[in-house]
């Protein structure tokens, strides 16, 4: 194309999430004299929106729920006619497609599967409208984004989508916002505790119910164990200080709330520690991997095996299991993340886009 190509990111908010931040980290690294970009979002809420560079043109919907935002999102597409439009949740895929309704001229659609459909569909967090609706937007997509190879095969089985349509894109990181987050900070917690950072959205998925429980274990045995949760209320919060009350961990557990640099928690920390009982690719894994962090993980994802050499950069453990997760967490001092690197080859987000490019050339 002699042209920029338009590409247009639909997203709901600027919250922290996995998916978020890993679209934002894509838009931050496309190479500007290939690309015009553009964001339509809900709303400008969450702590991401402070990453989004100046140059990349924001569309605001000003709807309180992506089901309310298929009109304006659908005026937008006519009046703006981007060349790419990319989604990256369920709900998002679906209220695009519906948007797309009708179009003479559609959009290449580029959906990227946030989470492993296997799980999400057996704990019936999606219900049979949402499944049927997903199966019809990644069916009319020109491409479709897996985070794992394993994901990928569930997503044929459970979405049947052709194989060939569907590309392992392992999340990118964004390097100069972890260095930046990390540069002249101080750091948050007391040099005389072992500090331990989990971080996410308290929701169930993050099983840090779990990891209270496994807590108590740890801090019977060593009371300079210190847990520190970084991430927004997901309506487990609540629940979650009753119990650190109920289990007397009141001095051992601190609740950071939604941070705007998760990355000096991530640096000063003694240890990483991820408890979920589902995950799609966890980028605070990868984070702490490339911050040479010990790092703790259930066997959320068949790919974590792929990250974390066990014994060596760290330890995985069974998903709910107490016990080997606090025992885990007291031998952190046996990982030398020094004998394993984190992966070293990137996925390019460059090379993603100018595929699809390739793609609507040929069709």
């Amino acid at each position: 194309m002699n042209r920029k190509t338009k590409v247009l990111f639909f997203l709901p908010n600027f919250n922290m999430g996995g998916a978020e931040k890993v679209t934002i980290n894509l838009i931050r690294a496309l190479d500007r004299m290939l690309f015009e970009l553009h964001i339509v979002v809900l709303t400008t809420d969450g702590p991401l929106y402070d990453l989004v560079p100046k140059d990349v043109v924001l569309h605001i919907l000003n709807v309180s729920k992506t089901s309310f935002s298929i009109f304006r999102l659908r005026k937008l597409l006519v009046e703006l006619r981007p060349d790419i439009v990319y989604s990256t949740l369920f709900r998002t895929h679906t209220a695009l497609e519906m948007a797309c309704t009708g179009f003479k001229r559609r959009p290449a659609i580029i959906l990227r599967n946030p989470t492993s459909p296997k799980l999400v569909i057996a704990e019936g967090n999606m219900s049979f409208l949402e499944i049927f609706f997903s199966k019809i937007a990644y069916k009319k997509a020109i491409y479709v984004l897996a985070q794992t190879p394993e994901m990928k095969e569930e997503m044929v089985e459970y979405f049947h989508i052709a194989k060939d349509k569907i590309h392992v894109f392992i999340n990118p990181l964004d390097v100069s916002s972890i260095q930046n987050g990390i540069k002249n900070q101080e750091n948050p917690f007391k040099d005389d505790n072992i500090n331990v950072v989990a971080a996410g959205r308290l929701g169930q998925e993050k099983a840090l119910d779990i990891l209270l429980k496994s807590f108590k274990i740890v801090v019977q045995k060593n009371k300079k164990f210190m847990l520190n949760i970084i991430g927004r209320d997901a309506g487990e919060k609540e629940s979650l200080m009753k119990m650190t009350k109920e289990l007397a961990l009141e001095n051992n557990v601190k609740f950071w709330g939604e941070q705007k640099n998760p990355y000096k928690f991530f640096y000063f920390s003694d240890l990483y520690v991820l408890s979920s009982i589902r995950e799609g690719l966890p980028n605070t894994v990868l984070e702490n991997l490339y911050l040479k962090k010990p790092v703790i993980a259930t066997k959320c994802v068949p790919f974590m095996s792929q990250l974390i050499d066990d014994g060596n950069n760290g330890f995985l453990v069974d998903v709910g299991n107490i016990v080997q997760l606090a025992e885990a967490i007291l031998q952190y001092k046996s990982i030398d993340i020094e004998t394993k690197s984190p992966m070293t080859s990137q996925s390019d987000a460059n090379e993603l886009f100018l595929s699809i490019c390739n793609v609507i050339e040929g069709s």
